[in-house]
């Protein structure tokens, strides 16, 4: 059967609020009992609709590849759970702030054709804002221990301190293998904050892709990803099959 077809039943085993607006769902099989997906897939979330079908959502799978009886996923809220913001909930946000763990869920899937390629180059480099973070993860955790000798670079685009999250996995990471490097870039930092302060495509510049074989993975705001497609391929006339790039926005 289709992973369009496949229903999975799965179960919400932990709950894990990183930030005020950004939920870890840790979720289990429960039927089918083997989810198999490749580094870099989605699922797609059911998202239930009074008097009507589910209203489907898509979320990158956070997990490594190997493991088949379960996933995480990172959620960021979209909307305001403040009724008198003006601005109207995001109807999966909604659903998904609500679950208090122990319920199941139904998802189809996995999809998705943005895989790490193989045989790798020299560099990886891995440009994420918000959750896109998820896809980056699933490529780090499956391929480590396979390729534990590459050259490993991230940047992460957040708003600002506050909402920096997941730090101490990617400091276990970091210390884990020595050849993965990340830092945090802060569009709106305080005063007080030493790290990168803008975009994180004001600073890819810094990997010097034009001496070193490689490829780029971008998963995120449509606004970095349309500017650092602008710099590699009009620019710099960076070879478009060492750059992969998934959306969110």
């Amino acid at each position: 059967m289709s992973a369009a077809r496949t229903v999975y039943s799965m179960k919400v085993e932990k709950i894990i609020d990183h930030t005020h607006n950004v939920r870890e769902l840790v979720l289990r099989t429960e039927s089918p009992d083997v989810f198999k997906y490749k580094a870099g897939q989605f699922a797609m979330l059911h998202v239930p609709v009074e008097g009507a079908k589910p209203a489907l959502r898509a979320y990158s799978i956070a997990s490594d590849e190997r493991v088949t009886n379960g996933f995480r996923l990172l959620f960021k809220f979209v909307g305001s759970p403040d009724p008198g913001a003006g601005i109207p909930d995001g109807l999966a946000s909604t659903y998904v702030w609500s679950l208090k763990g122990g319920e199941s869920l139904k998802f189809t899937g996995p999809f998705g054709k943005v895989f790490f390629q193989e045989p790798p180059t020299e560099q990886i480099v891995f440009l994420n804002t918000g959750t896109g973070i998820s896809q980056h993860l699933s490529y780090l955790v499956s391929k480590k221990e396979i390729y534990p000798n590459l050259q490993y670079r991230m940047l992460f685009g957040v708003r600002s301190e506050k909402d920096i999250y997941i730090k101490d996995e990617l400091d276990a990471l970091a210390q884990e293998f020595p050849n993965f490097k990340y830092e945090f870039v802060l569009s709106r930092p305080s005063d007080s904050w030493t790290g990168k302060k803008g975009y994180i495509q004001h600073f890819i510049k810094e990997f010097h892709y034009k001496e070193t074989p490689t490829t780029f993975y971008l998963c995120g705001n449509g606004g970095m990803i349309k500017e650092v497609k602008h710099q590699l391929l009009e620019v710099d006339g960076f070879d478009k099959t060492r750059l992969w790039v998934e959306a969110f926005d």
